[in-house]
């Protein structure tokens, strides 16, 4: 029992190992290796819902909210807020509960590390439940990034895919941004 115990971990741990050493993607070709700025620009969450503006400040690389689809309150939200511009309200601090949501900075603190190709020792607001986490991204391709977010050990987690977008003047009827084509 002792035996196939170990034979399973050695088994684990070199899969483990060769998946985050590997420098072959899937399809056969070269990972990709980022540079520093690479995260720099405006990714679209998963959700669809919003657009997060990724700059660098002095040594660090923070985020803000550029855009958001529903950027003032519906019917749906009660006859008090209908038509107000969404805030923070499940913020913790009272005094910050009436800040828009649109330009507000949610990334901060991300360094990056060439070593494992990751911008690290981030936080990140979460405004649907005022909770700040702890949080690191890596970028999958150019134009595709992972959102790690986090309490105490990024074991215990979650992870959200954003995709790289350009903005542009909007259009009545379009959305204010288009998605960049994967690099080839």
């Amino acid at each position: 029992m002792k035996r196939a115990y170990r034979m399973w971990l050695a088994v684990l741990a070199c899969l483990l190992l060769s998946g985050l050493t590997s420098s072959v993607a899937a399809d056969g070709t070269a990972a990709y290796a980022p540079t520093a700025t690479d995260i720099v620009g405006d990714w679209l969450v998963e959700s669809r819902d919003a657009v997060i503006h990724i700059e660098q400040v002095g040594d660090e690389y923070q985020g803000y909210i550029l855009w958001q689809l529903h950027d003032t309150y519906g019917p749906e939200d009660g006859a008090a807020l209908n038509g107000k511009i969404v805030t923070d309200i499940h913020n913790p601090n009272p005094a910050l509960r009436s800040r828009p949501l649109t330009g507000l900075r949610l990334l901060t603190g991300l360094t990056f590390n060439p070593g494992n190709e990751k911008w690290e020792h981030g936080r990140v607001y979460n405004s649907d439940d005022g909770r700040t986490y702890n949080c690191w991204v890596r970028l999958r391709s150019l134009n595709r990034l992972q959102l790690h977010g986090y309490i105490g050990i990024s074991l215990f987690g979650g992870s959200t895919v954003w995709s790289r977008v350009t903005m542009r003047k909007p259009v009545p009827g379009e959305l204010p941004f288009v998605l960049d084509t994967p690099a080839k």
